[in-house]
């Protein structure tokens, strides 16, 4: 049985698993943008309490940029997480924890699906746009751990730099439309000329950004997530932008596909990264 707990933190929510022999123990609470630390702290202490064993160790993926595997240097999503060590969730029991960027847990959760020499990239693309890349079974970090920020990749627009958090994101489209989620599918089954044509232009931007990861990497295998790609429309003018640019021989030997985990992946990330930090 795998005694690690993995927590997955949103702008929404903290979700926490934790596998027993009567299968998953899982916790949910709400967290939002004045969200404390000490109320995660806290949370986190009471699920821990309550599960039939010590774990070996807590993965926390984290939305934001992580320094190492203790440290948030910066997050957006949840100020408060804005300098916050790993330490600070060891809870009374003293259990090791490690951070892992949310987006690079994704990775983490994929990769067990790669094979060892397999070089891969998975993309999360909701609100905003990122990625991690496995080579040969290591996830890629950088010098700080903050490589894979994809949604700041610029892209000329016009003969104006503009990154492509600005052209291709979930964030963006909704911010055209001015629909949430729900609209904005409705109206693109409805076949609103005006919705499907943004939304082309944007999965046609993002399809630039990944002929440009194929080029850069070779990768065997590009996984793409999250809520955006699932737009009716985007992930075709993404492939047809892919097709067009593309080098042929490059294209042809990468896979592009969906997530093989589609809940809570960044929490099975987060279990996987502590479990391969401790070792």
């Amino acid at each position: 049985m795998n005694s690690f707990v993995g927590i997955e933190i949103d702008g929404e929510k903290m979700y926490m698993m934790a596998e027993t022999l009567d299968g998953y123990q899982e916790h949910t609470v709400s967290t939002g943008p004045d969200c404390t630390a000490v109320q995660l702290q806290q949370d986190i202490e009471d699920f821990v309490a309550k599960l039939p064993y010590r774990p070996s160790g807590i993965g926390m993926g984290m939305p934001g940029l992580v320094v190492g595997n203790d440290k948030v240097e910066l997050s957006h999503v949840i100020p408060a997480l804005t300098g916050v060590t790993a330490d600070m969730f060891a809870t009374k029991a003293h259990i090791p924890v490690a951070f892992i960027n949310d987006v690079k847990a994704a990775t983490m959760a994929e990769a067990a699906h790669f094979t060892d020499n397999e070089t891969g990239i998975v993309i999360m693309s909701d609100a905003f746009i990122a990625a991690g890349v496995v080579v040969s079974g290591e996830l890629q970090l950088g010098a700080k751990g903050w490589n894979g920020e994809l949604g700041y990749m610029i892209l000329v627009v016009d003969g104006e730099p503009v990154m492509l958090d600005n052209l291709s994101s979930g964030y963006v489209i909704m911010k055209q439309t001015d629909m949430d989620d729900a609209t904005l599918r409705e109206r693109l089954e409805a076949g609103d000329e005006h919705v499907k044509d943004l939304v082309r232009q944007a999965g046609l931007y993002f399809g630039y950004a990944l002929t440009n990861l194929i080029h850069l990497y070779n990768p065997d295998t590009i996984v793409v997530g999250g809520s955006t790609p699932t737009y009716k429309g985007y992930m075709e003018a993404a492939q047809a932008a892919l097709e067009e640019y593309a080098l042929p021989e490059l294209l042809k030997c990468c896979t592009i596909t969906t997530p093989k985990i589609h809940n809570q992946v960044i929490a099975f990330g987060a279990r996987e990264w502590i479990r391969k930090v401790i070792g």
